[in-house]
């Protein structure tokens, strides 16, 4: 059974990656209500599946950035539910999305209640999109390269070209020279690339069709590429 682990934002969210095995159950479904017309009725975080010899789970939250990933990975890392052989797949956020602390007290529906393993507290998050922290990537990829020295086989994927080409080209840098695999071209090129996007249809997230193609067309060969999955 291959284990994988997921991260990201809408751009995994939105299909939970299960375009990675034929026929899966869901039928083209998404966990986020606001992903897709078509639902499960279900935003609990994080999404499971297990199906053809692959056992996912899923801890993308459509909007949020990459702060929140970290949390969520020291925290699974922590209750032993991520373990060294897990195959991650990291789908990058945008560097503006900043969680701040906000009073449990004042907290909305759209926050995020998060359990700090360090001082055995809560503490309760709250997305900021106009801060913009021209530092954010530096803690990103070296995160990043802390998260590979616990699970090898870590895996980065862009969700769209958020970034302008010489960071993006910069940051691939960083990541070769730190032996992190990637996929370069993000996902909402390949959909446009392909032609998957409707004039008349969400201008920012592919349809299923489109994130089908690039699970099957660009990340399961490199994952085969790399020879981990069974």
């Amino acid at each position: 059974m291959n284990r994988i682990r997921t991260f990201g934002c809408s751009m995994t969210s939105y299909h939970n990656w299960q375009y990675l095995v034929k026929n899966h159950p869901w039928d083209g479904k998404t966990s986020d209500p606001d992903g897709d017309k078509k639902c499960l009725g279900n935003k609990d975080y994080p999404v499971e599946w297990i199906h053809d010899g692959i056992h996912l789970t899923d801890y993308s939250i459509a909007g949020w950035g990459n702060d929140i990933q970290h949390i969520q990975y020291a925290n699974e890392v922590y209750y032993n539910n991520i373990s060294k052989d897990d195959i991650i797949i990291w789908q990058l956020s945008s560097t503006n999305r900043i969680a701040i602390e906000n009073e449990i007290s004042g907290s909305t529906n759209d926050d995020i209640r998060v359990e700090n393993i360090f001082s055995g507290e809560e503490f309760n998050l709250t997305m900021n999109n106009n801060i913009h922290n021209s530092y954010s990537t530096y803690s990103t990829l070296w995160q990043l390269n802390g998260v590979k020295r616990n699970n090898d086989k870590l895996l980065v994927i862009f969700g769209w070209d958020f970034i302008y080409p010489e960071e993006k080209k910069e940051i691939i840098n960083f990541l070769k020279e730190h032996d992190i695999d990637y996929i370069e071209e993000s996902i909402v090129n390949w959909t446009r690339r392909h032609k998957f996007f409707k004039k008349d249809k969400d201008k920012f997230h592919p349809p299923q069709e489109g994130y089908k193609s690039f699970t099957e067309g660009c990340l399961l060969p490199k994952l085969n590429k790399l020879k981990w999955l069974d």
